[in-house]
């Protein structure tokens, strides 16, 4: 390769702050802001953002599952900690089957 000749990237999926906000159903203001406080990757060309996809898979590969972010956080009614549970039901005199039992009806 000569001195002055550059690798050829590859192009890449962008994304406009719209595109952006719609995928991740939030408003343009809010990816704005985002961009700006430098949580959400831009390229700036001219008055115009435009986000890589790779900044896309980025925040769909954090994403989990409701059962992997927590005891109960996937429940209409969510529920304390697995560790603050487990106190309350250490301290509960019906003993343990009945706490759980009462605790998982999904009022």
């Amino acid at each position: 390769m000569a001195k002055n000749e550059k690798k050829a990237v590859p192009n890449q999926e962008v994304y406009t702050v719209a595109e952006f906000a719609r995928i991740f159903k939030i408003s343009g203001d809010r990816v704005r802001t985002l961009i700006r406080k430098g949580d959400i990757p831009a390229i700036r060309i001219g008055n115009q953002q435009r986000i890589p996809q790779a900044v896309v898979d980025h925040f769909f590969a954090q994403a989990t599952t409701p059962q992997q972010r927590g005891f109960g956080m996937w429940r209409k009614k969510r529920l304390p900690s697995l560790a603050y549970v487990n106190k309350l039901r250490d301290q509960d005199p019906r003993g343990g089957a009945a706490f759980l039992k009462a605790l998982a009806r999904d009022d």
